[in-house]
Formats: structure tokens, C-alpha cells, sequence
């Protein structure tokens, strides 16, 4: 079989990393991968995957061994296919942090970071929470809830998700997580100080929480603070909180995507310590 092979999805931009992310995997084991949104599938000869409902998927699929179709939110499955087609013998782990890789704010390395076996951080934590029992609240400035919601769209998000928080202009940093307005005024919004108290407020909802500020872009840039930095907290309920200040590039919606990947790892590793 040629070692060529394209990935269909349909018109759903939610499902676009998860289908980006199957195709670095395939490139990684040597193959050639195309991902393609359409509106129907097309006819295809050598290895295709559609990730996503289409209407004619059933007949299509009837085209031969070569075609297949997945849930984009079953990741173990998708994990099945990667290895049975895509097989690594060494599977990389997941890092995260400023610098661009596979997806915005994470990158694949073989001698640190988590070992998810390739698996999107929301999935990784949605698992970690089901074992060990615990609720996720997120606080939310410039993610904008972009955060809870890729923990939502997973199946069984319901028994970890507790809350998630948008609050983007300071006021709703005050009143709805109680950010004192002396911490506001004296460090800024783009602050350690502030993501610690806001994470305070979300602790209050869940086990534990992250919480997110930063600058998103392309404007809203100030002295010491360019676009792309991006602050972050995270801590269970009754614990030390932690932050950090990141800087990630690319546009607005690379910028709040690796922020949220970030947090999301972070929180995997302090379940995993």
C-alpha cells in the first residue's frame, strides 16, 4: 500500500486539532497525510479516514478495506487505529509550553514530558479525574471559556466539570471570583498575582482549577506585556496554587489554544505527582 493517506472531516472547526493531530501521528511513522474538509466524501483508492459523521458514510465505507470512519471524541479508538495502521515503536511524549510543535503549546519529545500516548490533554484529564474522583472549575479571561468547553465536548465530561468561569473585564474578576481590586490596580490583569486569586475563586466550585489571563491579540498589547503572554494558575482545593507566565506566538486563536493546552497539562501533571 502506498504510504499516502487522507483524512476527511466535515465543516466543524471544533474537530480540526483533533483530525491535526491524527495526521502528525501518521507523519511521525512516515506517512504522507492530507487533511481535507468536505462536505461529502469523495472517492479514494489509497488509505482514507473519515473523522465525523457524513450522510453517505455507510456507502462509502462499503468501497473497500481501505476506508475508514471514527468518532473524533472516541480518542481510544483513534488510538487503536493510529498503532494498528500507523504503528510507533516508541511513542513520544507530550510537553507543554511556550514553544510551537505539534499543536500550538504542545509539542511531541521522546525524553520528557507526559506519557498520554498522544491522547489531547482534555482527554488525559478527563480520565485522571474519573479515577481519582475529582471536579474541574476553570476561570477564563482571554480563553473566553474555550477551556471548559474542549473538556465538554468529551463524553462523560459531566461527572468531572463543575463550572467554568468567563470572566473577561475586571469587574466580573471581582465580583465573580472575588480578584481584590487592590491586586488588580497594583499588578495589572496579565499578572500572576491575579491568576492566583482568580484561581482561588474557581477552587471554590471545584477539586481543582486553572485559571487563565493573558493577551491574545493582535491589540491590547502594554509595556513589558506583548501580545502572546498569557498567565496561568492551577491547584486543588486546599493545596498551593502555582503560576507562570508564558509568551506564545502565532495569532489569536493559536495564542488562546496553547494557553488552554498548557493549563490543561498542567493540571495532568500535578494529578500525576
Amino acid at each position: 500500500m502506498s504510504s499516502e493517506a487522507r483524512i476527511f472531516l466535515p465543516w466543524r472547526p471544533a474537530h480540526l486539532p483533533t483530525a491535526q493531530r491524527l495526521a502528525a501521528w501518521g507523519q511521525r511513522a512516515g506517512w504522507r497525510v492530507r487533511l481535507e474538509l468536505v462536505q461529502h466524501l469523495p472517492e479514494v483508492s489509497g488509505l482514507a479516514l473519515a473523522l465525523g459523521d457524513f450522510p453517505e458514510r455507510e456507502r462509502w465505507l462499503d468501497g473497500g478495506p481501505h476506508r475508514h470512519a471514527l468518532d473524533p471524541l472516541d480518542w481510544p479508538a483513534m488510538a487503536q487505529w493510529g498503532q494498528r495502521h500507523w504503528p510507533l515503536t516508541d511513542m513520544p511524549k507530550s510537553f507543554f509550553g511556550d514553544a510551537p510543535g505539534v499543536l500550538p503549546g504542545e509539542d511531541w519529545r521522546r525524553d520528557e514530558g507526559l506519557a498520554l500516548d498522544l491522547a489531547p490533554p482534555e482527554w488525559a484529564l478527563l480520565q485522571l479525574g474519573l479515577r481519582h474522583g475529582v471536579t474541574l472549575a476553570t476561570a477564563e479571561s482571554c480563553t473566553a471559556g474555550s477551556v471548559a468547553a474542549r473538556v465538554a465536548a468529551l463524553p462523560g465530561s459531566s461527572a468531572v466539570l463543575r463550572a467554568g468561569l468567563v470572566t473577561y473585564a475586571n469587574a466580573a474578576k471581582e465580583s465573580l471570583l472575588g480578584v481584590a481590586a487592590t491586586t488588580l490596580a497594583r499588578h495589572g490583569a496579565i499578572s500572576e498575582a491575579v491568576v492566583l486569586e482568580m484561581l482561588a475563586g474557581a477552587l471554590e466550585h471545584g477539586d481543582m482549577a486553572l485559571a487563565i489571563s493573558g493577551i491574545a491579540g493582535p491589540g491590547g498589547a502594554v509595556p513589558g506585556k506583548p501580545v502572546g503572554t498569557v498567565c496561568i494558575a492551577w491547584g486543588r482545593r486546599g493545596g498551593p496554587g502555582r503560576a507562570a507566565v508564558h509568551h506564545f506566538s502565532g495569532d489569536r486563536w493559536a495564542v488562546q489554544y496553547a494557553a488552554g493546552s498548557v493549563a490543561l497539562g498542567r493540571l495532568i501533571a500535578m494529578l500525576m505527582e
